[in-house]
């Protein structure tokens, strides 16, 4: 039994089908919005953009209990937060790192969806560039 099986378990099959059909959107569209980082008439728009993608990852995650897609996503949500505040900080390598992120989750929904189990963290991730 792998982790779709064990949520359909918890919580109601609609819950859990739909929060996999915004979780697929999300991941979808997250790497082209980061690319868009590097347009500068665009920044601030996709920063805030994916800001809303991580907020809502972590509070639909928060509430299935998916601990792992619930802490990158808060790591992610506060990293687009000091970017709100900054949003010149954006460099390559805070891009890079948000790529590692997408490609984290993009892996995780595709575990999910074929019912497997949530491989461990890119541990690339935890290092999280400085921004400012």
């Amino acid at each position: 039994m792998g982790i779709r099986n064990r949520l359909e378990r918890q919580f109601d099959y609609d819950i859990v089908d739909e929060f996999l059909d915004h979780f697929d959107v999300m991941t979808e569209v997250m790497e082209p919005t980061i690319i868009s980082l590097e347009n500068e008439e665009l920044r601030e728009e996709k920063i805030n953009e994916l800001f809303r993608i991580f907020h809502n990852i972590k509070s639909a995650s928060s509430f299935l209990k998916i601990d792992r897609l619930h802490l990158l996503s808060e790591l992610a949500e506060e990293t687009m937060e000091r970017l709100r505040e900054n949003p010149d900080a954006v460099s390559e390598e805070i891009i890079d790192w948000l790529l590692l992120v997408s490609d984290q989750f993009r892996s995780w929904y595709t575990e999910i969806s074929s019912d497997g189990e949530l491989e461990d963290i890119n541990p690339e991730i935890l290092l999280v560039p400085r921004i400012g």
